[in-house]
């Protein structure tokens, strides 16, 4: 019985104008196709620029180039005798219309990682930490496109 309502209800998505949001014809494959990232001026920054390049590849003739700033902070932790650093990161973007040069769309993002502090590796620890943020920050800056879709207007042909 469950399983014939479940049906039912995926047979009634199509007509019901449910479109997934990585479709080929959905408003935000559209964005994600027209928005390229500018380029990085640290390490950091390039690390970040290569997790969203990951999950939308860099394309030509873009209606949106993205001007955005990356922060990190380092907190430490005592967490029960052993000695752990918190890295905490925000991006902050700006979407630029190439065209206009207008401001469409200002958007940040924020999230967290650990590393310990203890051994003769911390400068390794520590890069790691940094690009598993970098990667959790374009997570969220690609989940925050998508949702913000919208409010970008538009693309023209």
């Amino acid at each position: 019985m469950t399983s014939a309502i479940a049906m039912a209800l995926l047979l009634g998505l199509p007509s019901c104008g449910f479109t997934p949001v990585y479709g080929e014809n959905s408003a935000s494959s559209e964005v994600l196709r027209n928005v390229v990232l500018e380029d990085p001026d640290n390490q950091i920054e390039y690390d970040y620029l290569k997790a969203v390049e990951q999950r939308i590849p860099p394309s030509q003739n873009t209606q949106y180039k993205v001007r955005y700033n990356v922060a990190l902070s380092y907190q430490g932790l005592d967490v029960v005798g052993v000695s752990r650093v918190q890295v905490v990161g925000t991006v902050t973007s700006e979407f630029v219309d190439q065209t206009t040069q207008k401001v469409e769309l200002v958007s940040s993002v924020e999230g967290f990682t650990s590393y310990t502090a203890d051994g003769g590796f911390r400068d390794v620890q520590r890069r790691d930490a940094e690009r598993r943020l970098m990667q959790i920050l374009a997570d969220k800056f690609i989940t925050r496109l998508i949702a913000q879709s919208s409010e970008l207007g538009a693309i023209p042909e």
